[in-house]
C-alpha cells in the first residue's frame, strides 16, 4: 500500500438531483485511503443528501458566525468558494490535505497518487492558472487597493488542493480582511480565485499548477461538456465543466454571445443545440434571443441618438 498523507475530498454543492449523484460515485471511485464528504450548501433548505453519505451541511448564515464578511457580488458561495473549507476544517482539523471539487468536475485520477506527489513536492496550493491578461478579467477590480498589480494573478479552483497549513493561513487572512471590510478600511473584497493564489505566494509557500500533475486540457469555465460525452476520458485527465442534458443546453445558450448565429447552418453553436429535440432547448434559445435582440435595438437607438445630436451641433456651427 502506497504510503499516503491524509486528505479529505469536499465533493461541493448546491443541490442533488440524478446528476449529482452520478457525480458524487463516479468520484467515489477514484479515491482510495482518502476520505469523501459531501459538503453541501443548504442555505435554501431545500436540499437533502442520502443519509448514507458523510454529509458537512452548512448555510451562509453560519460564516457571520465565524467572523467572515459577507464580501464579494453576486452569489456568496460563488464568490467565496473558500468559506466552505474553513467551515469543514473547523470541524475535520486533522488533515494534511484538503481538496475542494466542484460537482460539475470530472476526472480519471488516482487520487492517492495525486496527493502523494503533491506532498512530495511539498505544495500547499494546487490549482489551474489562468491566462490572459488580467486587468481584462471581471474581478480585476475586486483587488483595487488590496493589492499591487504585480501580485495579481487569478487561478481556478473548481478542483483546489489545500494543505492544512494554507487553509489555516487563508482563514486568518481572511478574518483579519473582515475586520478591515466592516470597519471600512477595506474598500474592496477580493474574489476567491484572485485571494486565494496571492495570499499563498506572499506568504512564501508553494503554489504547482494542476497540469504538472494531470492533464487539464480540457478544463476551463466553459465550453460545457456533455456528460455521456465523457465517458472516456485520457488517463489522467480531469475535465470541466461536464454537465447533463438540461444544465448542457443552458450553459451552451449562456455563453453564446450571439445566439442568432444558431440559424447559420455551419456554426457549432446551432451544431450543438440541433442533436436535442427542439423542445429542450427552444425556450432558453427564445429568451436568448429576446434579450439580445433588446441589447443590438438599444445600441441602435443609442446610434441614432448620437448622430441626431452630432448633425444639430454640426448645424448650429453653421450658423
Amino acid at each position: 500500500m502506497v504510503d499516503v498523507p491524509r486528505y479529505a475530498v469536499l465533493f461541493r454543492t448546491h443541490t442533488w438531483d440524478s446528476f449529482v449523484e452520478r457525480q458524487f460515485f463516479r468520484l467515489q471511485s477514484l479515491i482510495g485511503q482518502g476520505d469523501l464528504f459531501v459538503v453541501v450548501n443548504n442555505t435554501s433548505g431545500k436540499t437533502r443528501i442520502p443519509d448514507t453519505l458523510r454529509v458537512v451541511e452548512f448555510q451562509e448564515s453560519d460564516f457571520a458566525k465565524m467572523g467572515l464578511a459577507d464580501g464579494g457580488e453576486g452569489n456568496l458561495m460563488w464568490y467565496n468558494v473558500d468559506y466552505a473549507l474553513y467551515f469543514f476544517m473547523n470541524i475535520y482539523n486533522d488533515y494534511d490535505y484538503y481538496v475542494l471539487f466542484e460537482y460539475d468536475v470530472r476526472g480519471n485520477v488516482n487520487f492517492d497518487e495525486l496527493i502523494k506527489k503533491v506532498h512530495d513536492n511539498r505544495s500547499d496550493l494546487v490549482g489551474v492558472t489562468a491566462s490572459g491578461a488580467f486587468n481584462k478579467w471581471w474581478f480585476f477590480r475586486s483587488c483595487v487597493g488590496v493589492y499591487e498589480e504585480k501580485e495579481l494573478v487569478k487561478t481556478f479552483l473548481q478542483i483546489g488542493i489545500f494543505s492544512r497549513r494554507a487553509v489555516s493561513l487563508l482563514l486568518r487572512r481572511r478574518l483579519e480582511m473582515s475586520e478591515q471590510f466592516r470597519a471600512g478600511m477595506l474598500k474592496n473584497w477580493p474574489h476567491c480565485e484572485a485571494f486565494i493564489p496571492i495570499e499563498i505566494r506572499k506568504a512564501g509557500y508553494r503554489f504547482s499548477d494542476l497540469s504538472s500533475y494531470v492533464n487539464v486540457n480540457r478544463y476551463s469555465h466553459e465550453p460545457a461538456y456533455l456528460e455521456e460525452d465523457t465517458d472516456f476520458l485520457e488517463e489522467n485527465e480531469i475535465m470541466h465543466p461536464v454537465l447533463d442534458t438540461k444544465r448542457y443546453i443552458l450553459s451552451t445558450i449562456r455563453y453564446e454571445g450571439r445566439p442568432e448565429k444558431f440559424f447559420i447552418p455551419s456554426s457549432s453553436f446551432g451544431k450543438k443545440l440541433r442533436r436535442f429535440p427542439i423542445s429542450s432547448y427552444g425556450v432558453p434559445l427564445f429568451h436568448a434571443l429576446k434579450k439580445r435582440a433588446r441589447l443590438l435595438f438599444s445600441l441602435l437607438g443609442e446610434k441614432i441618438f448620437s448622430y441626431r445630436i452630432g448633425r444639430i451641433r454640426k448645424i448650429r456651427e453653421e450658423f
